[in-house]
């Protein structure tokens, strides 16, 4: 998730992210209009209805937008409410339900989960408490931001406020390093942090974004609900399995220069002294997330939807003498632009596939691709790789997930397979693996905006990685998901 609640972050060198923006918000307008009017004027295709070409040329001028954010990404996805109305694709309260979607409020209390976590400095406390039990050697730190990232994608439901809680502390450490020029040991920290910040969150349902959309969009593809705790089952082992796969890799390419941090665990020890004992506002923001992983846990006894125990809980964060954050701080942390893309992804969605349109594209893209024959492992190996390498493409994994998720889920549709099949390991490709360019995320721009970091450093670690989750996500698809009963 990109948030607000990341704070002053310190940052660098950002001229190239700025100029590629520039150019976006240049093109933009005009590429989506002309591709729009292009799909709108066009003969319609065999098998393709005239609603479902109006909601086609809407999904292109969409998609540019989301691609280039030529305009704010909160903005394009309200636009798609009066557009779809205007032109006639759908009523109003379709195109006003992903607005309602169980996603989108699921979204809003983790934002302001997190914010009490960050606001108390819980997630701070348990970073240095890792960092101290691990050791801070140049080896050990590595796996202790490691297990950080890991921890906190349980407390911290944002990807951004994760690395905005460790960013500092890791630039601290580096600075004690005394590396002459360019660090291996800064750079593969750096990459570490950022990187094992994404790939860990494609197995906790709340640690990203396009994890409760996959969900969403897979109940409105006919498919099953999937809870937290089913979520944690499929997901979490092939994630941990990347995550420590990520951090061995980058180890092995970026090799600390020294063993010894000098001053490194003085250092540590000195900012958690400097915080004191836990405080009672700790203790009880602990004490609510505890209970609500607990709910999530056992909602398939509890029949509590995880939207809905989120949104219990969160309400005892701000009840007079125990709430330990007040409205405006919630209001302050709460991403609402990602809350509103995520509503106008899922309406567009939802539209494409009411259509018919995303599965005139499906059958078309099967026939382009020549998937009509190919078996399932094919199948699903061909849209895991595309979606990987349409990374590159994307600033932030929630417009992808809402633009490509549908088109994904209508291929299944078309291959007569089980939603599940092919949604949910794109839906954590999507979420867990923008690993390949510094743009593709926040915290990867983050990383990068500290000046330690060359453009090509991402692609140089994560094309391998991008081509093991593949692999890793097909086999879970066809072995260990199959063996649980999945489908």
């Amino acid at each position: 998730m990109s948030d607000s609640i990341a704070g002053n972050v310190p940052g660098g060198k950002t001229t190239l992210a700025g100029n590629l923006s520039t150019w976006r918000e240049l093109l933009g307008i005009p590429v989506a209009l002309a591709l729009a009017a292009a799909i709108w004027f066009m003969p319609t295709p065999a098998g393709l209805s005239v609603v479902g070409q109006k909601a086609l040329a809407l999904f292109a001028g969409v998609f540019i937008l989301y691609l280039t954010e030529a305009v704010p990404l909160a903005i394009t996805s309200l636009a798609i409410v009066p557009a779809a109305v205007i032109l006639n694709i759908s009523t109003v309260k379709t195109a006003l339900d992903g607005f309602a979607a169980s996603s989108v409020y699921l979204i809003v209390g983790a934002f302001i989960l997190a914010v009490a976590m960050v606001k108390t400095r819980l997630a701070e406390r348990i970073t240095y408490l890792i960092l101290i039990k691990i050791g801070v050697n140049a080896a050990n730190i590595t796996v202790g931001v490691t297990l950080a990232n890991i921890i906190l994608a349980f407390l911290v439901p944002s990807s951004t406020a994760r690395t905005a809680i460790l960013l500092p502390v890791c630039l601290s450490i580096i600075g004690l390093y005394k590396s002459e020029g360019r660090s291996s040991f800064a750079v593969g920290l750096l990459l570490i942090l950022a990187l094992t910040n994404a790939t860990i969150g494609a197995g906790i349902m709340t640690a990203t974004v396009p994890n409760p959309v996959t969900i969403d969009l897979i109940v409105k593809a006919g498919g099953p609900s999937i809870t937290y705790l089913q979520w944690l089952v499929y997901g979490f082992p092939p994630a941990l399995l990347m995550t420590f796969f990520t951090w061995w890799y980058v180890t092995r390419v970026f090799r600390p220069e020294k063993k010894e941090v000098p001053g490194g665990e003085e250092h540590v020890r000195a900012q958690l002294k400097s915080m004191g004992p836990m405080t009672n506002a700790e203790k009880r923001a602990l004490a609510v997330f505890l209970v609500t992983v607990i709910l999530w846990a056992t909602s398939g006894w509890t029949k509590l939807d995880a939207t809905v125990v989120c949104l219990l809980t969160l309400t005892f964060l701000f009840l007079p003498k125990f709430g330990v954050i007040n409205w405006n701080d919630a209001s302050k942390g709460v991403s609402w632009q990602v809350a509103l893309v995520t509503g106008g992804g899922i309406s567009l969605g939802d539209i494409l596939m009411k259509t018919g349109a995303a599965k005139w594209l499906s059958e078309t893209i099967f026939h382009v691709m020549g998937l009509g024959t190919a078996s399932t492992l094919v199948i699903l190996l061909t849209i895991i790789v595309c979606l990987q390498f349409l990374h590159i493409l994307f600033v932030g994994t929630t417009p992808m997930a809402t633009a490509l998720m549908p088109i994904v889920l209508s291929m299944a549709q078309t291959a007569n397979l089980n939603p599940l099949i092919l949604g949910l390991p794109a839906g954590m490709v999507i979420g867990g693996y923008p690993v390949l360019m510094f743009y593709n995320t926040l915290p990867n721009i983050l990383v990068y905006g500290t000046g330690r970091l060359k453009v090509g450093d991402f692609p140089r670690i994560g094309l391998l990685i991008a081509f093991v989750a593949c692999g890793v996500y097909a086999l879970c698809a066809f072995t260990y998901w199959r063996w649980l009963g999945l489908y």
